[in-house]
């Protein structure tokens, strides 16, 4: 995260539970099969059990997955399995506490590794998103290595971003 932090978008920027579901209705009418909602972060969002639950009464859609940063998935998770929620990405780009807060200039660590754990007793298989800070080689693969540990079915490694200004190398 840069150090000036993100500016939240205004609320009423933000689609609306009725766009977000015309827009899937729309997208599965032209052929698409499998929707993953995003963010910004998808769980700061009040009606996003209602949006699963939602789009999974739609036909011919076969699966919702969201993407998130993990801080809130131990406030959300049953409810969002009862609505339907089919999978889940968490980013993550560290196994340690205090990188984690050095990187999103926040705690919740601990909290990211809570919700892991909770999706992976419900049943769930996580995929963990790592964005891959200029370090040895060493300790990416050690970080690697550490993942299928946690029980997750997979890693991925979405670019390069310097740990000092937070953009993209």
């Amino acid at each position: 995260m840069p150090e000036e932090g993100v500016p939240l978008t205004a609320k009423d920027s933000l689609l609306t539970t009725d766009e977000v579901l015309r827009l899937a209705g729309l997208f599965v009418r032209e052929g698409v099969r499998k929707i993953r909602l995003t963010g910004g972060e998808p769980t700061v969002r009040k009606d996003l059990t209602d949006i699963v639950a939602a789009l999974k009464r739609i036909p011919s859609l076969e699966s919702v997955g969201i993407t998130t940063n993990g801080l809130m998935l131990t406030r959300q998770l049953v409810g969002l399995q009862r609505a339907g929620l089919d999978g889940l990405n968490i980013s993550l780009d560290t196994l340690k506490a205090a990188k984690y807060e050095r990187i999103t200039r926040r705690k919740g660590w601990e909290r990211v590794i809570a919700g892991i754990d909770l999706a992976i007793q419900l049943g769930y298989k996580p995929k963990v998103n790592c964005v891959l800070m200029k370090a040895q080689p060493s300790l990416i693969s050690s970080t690697i290595r550490s993942y299928p540990l946690l029980g997750v079915r997979a890693f991925s490694s979405l670019s390069h971003v310097d740990e000092r200004t937070g953009k993209a190398t």
